[in-house]
């Protein structure tokens, strides 16, 4: 998001600011989507397939304490009348600890799958970012922006099959 504002403010500024610097010489925009890109290149690839793999693992396990979950219930609720007051209790509050602890560990499960998605694409992110940098100074583009920050501009090129091209070859 900060790159986002960052990206937009330096774009505006050009727009808006330096109207004779338009009126002198062209300028050349470019956009990138960083998102298709990371998704197309190997490395993204990998690390995609690394955290599907992974979130396949995590889903089973929570699919499995959540039918345990969903039988415990079912028990308790046929059992129900043929328990004590006080033995019906003792097993709620057991069931409502189970629960409790099951959406800890769910919760922690969706912290840890988004930090290592941010781990696995932030290096493969910068990367990118330096081959954008790098096709945009050999083309000659005055600014290069991230693709969903644009909605229109006259006359601007998307360089991202040439970042991607350029990415896997290195």
């Amino acid at each position: 998001m900060f790159r986002f504002n960052a990206l937009a403010s330096v774009f505006l500024a050009v727009l808006f600011c330096a109207p004779s610097a338009f009126a002198q010489a062209p300028v050349k925009v470019g956009v990138v989507d960083f998102q298709r890109a990371l998704n197309e290149v190997a490395e993204g690839k990998k690390a995609k397939a690394t955290l599907e793999q992974r979130y396949e693992s995590t889903r089973l396990q929570v699919e499995a304490k959540r039918a345990e979950l969903q039988q415990m219930k079912e028990n308790i609720e046929a059992q129900g009348v043929m328990l004590s007051p006080d033995a019906l209790s003792e097993k709620e509050q057991a069931y409502q600890k189970e629960m409790i602890a099951f959406q800890q560990v769910l919760m922690e499960s969706q912290q840890e799958m988004a930090l290592m998605e941010q781990e696995l694409t932030s290096g493969i992110l910068e990367k990118l970012y330096k081959t954008a940098q790098g096709v945009g100074a050999e083309a000659g583009f005055n600014l290069i922006v991230e693709a969903s920050a644009v909605v229109f501009v006259n006359g601007i090129t998307d360089i991202t099959d040439q970042v991607i091209a350029r990415f896997n070859t290195k």
